[in-house]
Formats: structure tokens, C-alpha cells, sequence
């Protein structure tokens, strides 16, 4: 007789939580180093797996990005190029999880040595039974285009996307109104709002806001001119504001950037 279903009711609940409680804490971890679900994914490979070839990163990781907060590097050349860690990361990756990991190595050892592989074989095996419905779910993507889009309403045509990004480079230094980026669009600003962020995963406002981020960087590390001109020159009305976005966007100070740079 197999267990009762009470029990597989609890173990299947606790499992659930479990998994919503790991998705918060990741979520909330996220939010402390201004990173997605994707980043973080890749500095967990990189954490446990070591230097990763460039083509074997997380899908929808934001190399780039990661770059910018100055929590990954790239080293060797060629096809031989891969992606590490930083000193930076390592010491938020302690901070954030080691206290995690060490109390749960703690909550293991207090187990016999029986019952772990009795865990770790379930493990195992739940994890093939995910990756086989991962497998199936995953053939949807294989549909006809036109399938696929009646699910994926919404978002810009390449074409539009297009038209707005350009707009946006050719105008950080200006006060940027989502009303302009709708007509370029060809839509409403309420309907522009909503497409822009089915398709990129940011607002028109975020997106601006990381655009003038990534061209201050580059001024940052190219040029001597002051913090104060820097803001200016890519849209941001004060000095401070401009240290504030830039901060909660990569985790570092403008001033920081500058002098890892030199």
C-alpha cells in the first residue's frame, strides 16, 4: 500500500512553498543588486560552475549589464572567451547567500547519512521529471509564428521598436516625453506604454533611464569630463539625481566607475 494521501498532499504543498520561498528570496536578492531573474542565474553558474564560455551563459542574461555593475569580466580571446567573476561579486554572493547556504549545510548534517541519500535520490529524480515537462512545454516555442503571437499580444513590431530606440539615442541629452515615443510608434501613449514593455520588459521611462546610464558609463571611462557635465550631457537635470539612477541601476557610483577605470 502506497503512502496515504495526506501525506503526498503535505510533501507536494511544502514543495510549492518551498519553491515560492527560494523564487522570493531570489527576487528580493534581485532587487539589492538591481538584477533580473537571468543575471542572476548566470552569477549562480559562474559562482559554482566557474569561468563560462561566452555561448554557454544563461539565456537572457544582460552581459552588458552585468559588465557595468562591474560583477563579471571577461578574460582570454577569440573563441576561447569566457565570463568570470568578480572580486566585487564574490563578496555580495557571501553576503547575501553564504549565511543560506551555511544553515542549510547545518540542516543536513543533522540528518543520518541514510536519509540524505534517500533525499538526494528523490532529488535526482524530481529533477528529471521537470526537465522532461520543461522538455515538453518548451516544444510550444516550435509552433507556427502565427500561434505563437495570438499568445504574444501586444508587443511592438520590430520595425516601431526600431524607430523608438533611435529616437531615444539621437535624444538623451533632451528631456524625453513618452508621448514622443508613442508617435513614433504609430500608437496611443497608453497603448505605446504597453507594447513597449511587452517587448522590451522595462516602461519607455526605465528604458531612457538605463540608456543614459550605459552612455554615462562610457563617458565615465573615455573622458575627463566632471560628474556635472556627464549628467547633463546624457539627460539627467542635477548631478545628484544622476549619482541616485546610476547607483540603483549598476550598484556603483558614478565617481567608482571612474576611478576603476583609470
Amino acid at each position: 500500500m502506497g503512502p496515504p494521501p495526506s501525506l503526498l498532499e503535505r510533501i507536494g504543498t511544502d514543495v510549492v512553498q518551498f519553491q515560492d520561498a527560494s523564487a522570493a528570496f531570489d527576487a528580493t536578492v534581485g532587487e539589492v543588486l538591481a538584477l533580473g531573474r537571468a543575471d542572476l542565474a548566470c552569477l549562480t553558474q559562474l559562482q559554482f560552475g566557474g569561468p563560462t564560455p561566452l555561448n554557454a551563459v544563461p539565456p537572457g542574461t544582460d552581459v552588458a549589464r552585468l559588465e557595468l555593475a562591474g560583477y563579471v569580466e571577461k578574460e582570454g580571446a577569440g573563441t576561447a572567451r569566457r565570463l568570470v567573476l568578480t572580486a566585487h561579486a564574490r563578496a555580495w554572493i557571501e553576503t547575501l547567500w553564504g549565511p543560506l547556504q551555511a544553515d542549510g549545510y547545518a540542516l543536513m548534517a543533522s540528518l543520518p547519512e541514510e536519509h540524505l541519500r534517500i533525499v538526494a535520490g528523490f532529488l535526482t529524480a524530481a529533477r528529471a521529471l521537470q526537465d522532461r515537462h520543461a522538455s515538453r512545454v518548451a516544444k510550444l516555442l516550435q509552433e507556427p509564428g502565427r500561434s505563437r503571437a495570438a499568445r504574444q499580444r501586444g508587443g511592438l513590431s520590430p520595425a516601431a521598436l526600431h524607430r523608438v530606440k533611435l529616437y531615444v539615442e539621437a535624444h538623451l541629452a533632451q528631456r524625453i516625453p513618452v508621448g514622443a515615443l508613442a508617435r513614433r510608434a504609430g500608437l496611443s501613449v497608453f497603448h505605446f506604454t504597453r507594447a513597449f514593455r511587452q517587448s522590451t520588459g522595462m516602461t519607455p521611462h526605465a528604458w531612457v533611464q538605463h540608456r543614459r546610464v550605459e552612455r554615462a558609463s562610457e563617458l565615465l571611462r573615455q573622458s575627463t569630463r566632471p560628474l556635472g557635465d556627464i549628467a547633463l550631457a546624457v539627460g539627467f537635470g542635477s548631478q545628484s539625481h544622476f549619482t541616485t539612477v546610476f547607483r540603483r541601476i549598476t550598484g556603483l557610483t558614478p565617481a567608482v566607475v571612474r576611478r576603476d577605470a583609470r
